[in-house]
């Protein structure tokens, strides 16, 4: 008998523990066949007939209620009662519904169809167990039973049925067939296959005391998977060092029998239902876990320790969110997973979107693919705050794409996975140069200042004239826009926005640790201006390349400050005006000198760009 704190506990198994029933091959010309050993450890039957099928007895009623689940009738009661009370799920079948009176243990076969107790037909594959009989599928095996089986009012022969199948198998199955039910969810978790025999006893000894029917002798008892019992040596030093206590052997054996570990010549035995007990530091918890956490006393830890630091990445993330908070931003996290439909909502383009990875067991078809680009997920979180009503909205989310390059993932290989900011963003004085700015704030947060900016018209997700891409060398570290009108009715957003791609696995390659300081100039600066006209097409960015190529080292800074249009000018023409200063570090740059930089600036301006001095 069992002792916890002092007080007798009042075992349920006292009885059944005792009674050894009769092992026979057929009962009443049942018969029980196991093809799938590996996922059926155990199958037990007995039967009851005379049974009179009924209301269940108010206190089992009242004790079922109390755990949250519905009354049926006595038998199905029974049944529902075991599965709470000593944690085996159980199930009763018709014996008229069983076909050649012959149960069959059995994978499903492919396309093999099955309708459930919950009258929803199920369609299964050579990867879920079924329980059959001589011509179908009556139950599917720890999820649900058959309606083909169920108990009716003019039952009069029950079996009942109680067997242990391997969980990761009914966890599948439960997932396929998209019901998970009270029985799969103990069977995922593994369950005893001596709690077995001593379920079904305690089901029939249930139906003799509430006089639902006559139990037949004997039991048909299929185990062709033997329960293995852990024995493991009782070290009370290896405990106590694992521990930090002081505990005698005395002690710890105390402990571990009110738990029924039997402890024979230091060798622990652990019992049948305690299949989670396999090493020294199991037992070690058990006896702490009785012992009391409580009574451990406070020590520092005796080992030598590594300072934990941030790495290049970790630091550039950080800085970059304190930026983006700072300037109003708030940070989402998203899923990795998107759909197709997400992707042809974003305009994103077919050679993209090839490069998804299709995951083999989806949560739903809403997370068929894990992302290619990250713009469908922000879009998604942008549109919910639009039809929220939410008038100004700054996003900004730290998280990963994933691309299948050269099919490595069919190779067995870890596809290419880049680290993206995504910043999203629309409202009141927001447009495409609010959005540059923060992008440009950001790079120099991370010391990131050499950057090419170029005109981008082929990302069919940005508007082809309101796009720019950011290159270092050939290498595009982020990619700026206004989101496609087109884009913007398939998400319902009725207000412009703006997205920017920022290549976090490609910034940190770029990125300088340390800033570079200079000391204050010693001697003045010199400011020209310059006005010139070019063609509508000429981009700024060319111009600027043109500026600096021909400025030598003088150059300090090239401002743009206007860009002006008019009939007077010419029609598909513009007026590109910059401030130029100049500055020598080691003397005071002469006025001869700055008119031949500036000539030559303009020669090389008119002879690369077609530009015209504008007087």
């Amino acid at each position: 008998m069992l002792h916890l704190f002092g007080k007798e506990f009042k075992n349920p198994r006292k009885n059944i523990d005792k009674l050894n029933i009769e092992n026979k091959n057929e009962i009443e010309g049942l018969k029980v066949t196991i093809q799938a050993p590996d996922l059926c450890y155990r199958y037990i039957a007995r039967i009851v007939k005379n049974v009179k099928i009924g209301p269940s007895p108010d206190w089992m009623k009242r004790r079922l209620k109390a755990c949250g689940v519905r009354s049926i009738n006595n038998i199905v009661d029974i049944t529902n009662y075991v599965m709470l009370e000593m944690g085996q799920p159980m199930h009763a079948f018709d014996i008229n519904s069983i076909e050649g009176k012959h149960i069959t243990v059995r994978r499903a076969k492919n396309g093999e169809k099955i309708t459930t107790l919950d009258e929803q037909e199920r369609k299964l594959d050579e990867n879920n167990l079924v329980i059959a009989d001589d011509k179908k599928a009556v139950a599917i095996a720890g999820v649900m039973g058959g309606l083909n089986s169920e108990i009716e009012k003019d039952t009069k022969t029950v079996v009942f049925e109680s067997a242990v199948f391997n969980g990761g198998s009914v966890r599948k199955t439960a997932k396929k067939v998209g019901l998970r039910t009270e029985s799969s969810s103990r069977f995922e978790k593994g369950l005893s296959s001596e709690n077995a025999l001593r379920a079904i006893n305690r089901a029939v000894e249930l139906v003799e005391l509430i006089g639902a029917g006559e139990v037949v002798d004997g039991k048909i008892d299929v185990y062709p998977t033997k329960q293995k019992i852990s024995k493991i040596k009782l070290e009370a030093e290896k405990i106590n060092s694992l521990l930090g206590t002081n505990l005698s052997k005395k002690e710890m054996i105390s402990i571990l029998e009110k738990l029924e570990i039997r402890v024979e010549n230091d060798i622990a035995i652990t019992p049948y239902f305690r299949m989670d007990l396999e090493s020294l530091a199991d037992i070690a918890e058990e006896v702490l876990r009785f012992y009391g956490y409580d009574k451990l006393e406070t020590t520092l830890i005796k080992a030598y320790t590594t300072l934990g630091i941030r790495n290049k990445e970790q630091i550039i993330e950080k800085k970059i969110r304190e930026v983006l908070v700072n300037n109003g931003f708030s940070e989402i996290y998203t899923y990795g997973f998107v759909s197709e439909k997400d992707l042809e909502k974003s305009n994103i383009k077919k050679e993209v979107a090839q490069k998804s990875i299709t995951i083999m067991n989806p949560l739903s078809d809403e997370y068929k693919l894990m992302r290619p680009t990250t713009i469908p997920s922000m879009l998604q979180i942008l549109a919910l705050n639009a039809n929220r009503k939410n008038q100004n909205v700054k996003l900004f989310d730290i998280s990963r794409n994933y691309k299948n390059i050269n099919n490595e993932v069919e190779k067995g290989e870890v596809p290419l996975q880049e680290n993206i900011l995504t910043i999203g963003m629309y409202g009141n004085d927001t447009d495409f140069y609010t959005l540059k700015g923060f992008v440009e704030n950001v790079l120099e947060t991370v010391n990131v200042n050499r950057y090419e900016i170029q005109k981008e018209i082929e990302n069919e997700s940005y508007h082809p004239g309101r796009c720019a891409n950011l290159k270092v060398g050939t290498d595009v570290i982020a990619t700026i826009g206004e989101v496609h009108p087109e884009v913007l009715i398939n998400y319902d957003i009725g207000k412009r926005t703006y997205l920017a791609e920022i290549n976090l696995t490609k910034v940190v390659k770029y990125s300088r640790e340390n800033k570079k300081y200079v000391e204050v100039p010693k001697f003045p600066a010199v400011e020209r201006d310059i006005a010139i006209i070019v063609d509508e097409k000429i981009e700024v960015g060319q111009i600027e390349k043109t500026i600096i190529k021909k400025s030598k080292k003088w150059l300090e800074e090239a401002k743009l400050f206007d860009i002006y249009r008019d009939e007077k000018i010419g029609n598909n023409k513009k007026s590109v005006a910059y401030s130029l200063i100049f500055r020598d570090k080691n003397k005071t740059l002469s006025d001869e000198e700055i008119n031949t930089i500036m000539d030559n600036i303009i020669t090389e301006l008119e002879k690369t760009l077609g530009a015209a001095l504008r007087k």
